[in-house]
C-alpha cells in the first residue's frame, strides 16, 4: 500500500459515496481515508475482485453500520483491484 493507492481509493470512494446524505453528518470522515487503510491493508495484487469487495462490503459496513449488497458493490471493487496493480482506467 503507497500514498498514491491511498489517494486514488479515497477518490474512488469519495465519488462513489457509500453513505450517501450522511457523509454530512460524520464530522471525522476524512474522504473515507480510515476505511481506505483498512481495505487495503487486507488486499494485494493478487486478491480477487470477489475478495476486495468481501473485505470493503465489512469494513464499510462495521464503520458506519452499512446495509451493502455485494452486488451493487463489485464494480467498485473491481476498481480498486486495478488501482493496486497499477491498471489503466482507475477512474470512478
Amino acid at each position: 500500500m503507497d500514498e498514491q493507492q491511498i489517494e486514488k481509493v479515497k477518490l474512488l470512494l469519495t465519488e462513489w459515496n457509500p453513505l450517501g446524505e450522511k457523509a454530512s453528518q460524520i464530522t471525522d470522515l476524512e474522504d473515507y481515508e480510515t476505511e481506505v487503510i483498512d481495505i487495503l491493508f487486507y488486499i494485494d495484487k493478487k486478491s480477487s475482485t470477489n475478495y476486495i469487495n468481501k473485505i470493503m462490503v465489512d469494513v464499510l459496513s462495521q464503520a458506519f453500520g452499512l446495509d451493502l449488497e455485494p452486488a451493487a458493490t463489485i464494480k467498485y471493487a473491481e476498481k480498486i483491484r486495478k488501482i493496486i496493480n497499477n491498471e489503466k482506467n482507475t477512474t470512478a
